[in-house]
């Protein structure tokens, strides 16, 4: 078994003590190296609902030491979080989502939790979900990555 395969299932077992609250996802980098397309991740994205981040913090808290974060002018989320697990792994909690856009306007994105899909006993969100967040973002390599494999489905 390869370093990058220890990894993702390191991450599956540190994200186990969650999987009993509802409404949160994960997502990002390790959304696409779950589905293939691509081979490493470079953190833990999780999204939640704004009413769950309080306690999704709390628990994320006693697995893990949060990091110092400083406010982005263009990234506005209700909630954003930084935490470092003993293993190194970093993990990102947001909820609430909003990005300012070239223009100024705050444009917000709303997390279903209707649309996670559970395997390997986690909540996953949508690749769709993400193509959307990625473009939010302003993350065109991802857009691309993704448009691609939601078009060859």
């Amino acid at each position: 078994m390869n370093s990058r395969s220890n990894k993702f299932m390191q991450t599956q077992a540190l994200l186990q003590p969650l999987s009993a609250l509802p409404d949160w996802g994960i997502g990002g980098s390790l959304l696409l190296v779950e589905q293939q397309l691509q081979q490493d991740f470079r953190d833990i994205d999780l999204v939640c609902t704004e009413v769950l981040a309080p306690a999704l913090d709390a628990l994320l808290l006693r697995l893990a030491t949060p990091l110092q974060t400083t406010p982005h002018p263009q990234y506005c989320s209700q909630f954003f979080r930084r935490y470092q697990h003993p293993s190194g792994l970093v993990i990102e909690l947001m909820a609430g989502i909003a990005v300012r856009q070239s223009s100024g306007a705050l444009q917000h994105w709303q997390f279903d939790p209707l649309t996670v899909q559970r395997r390997h006993g986690l909540p996953w969100m949508t690749l769709h979900d993400w193509l959307v967040l990625y473009q939010l973002f302003e993350r065109p390599e991802k857009v691309t990555l993704i448009n691609a494999a939601l078009t060859s489905l």
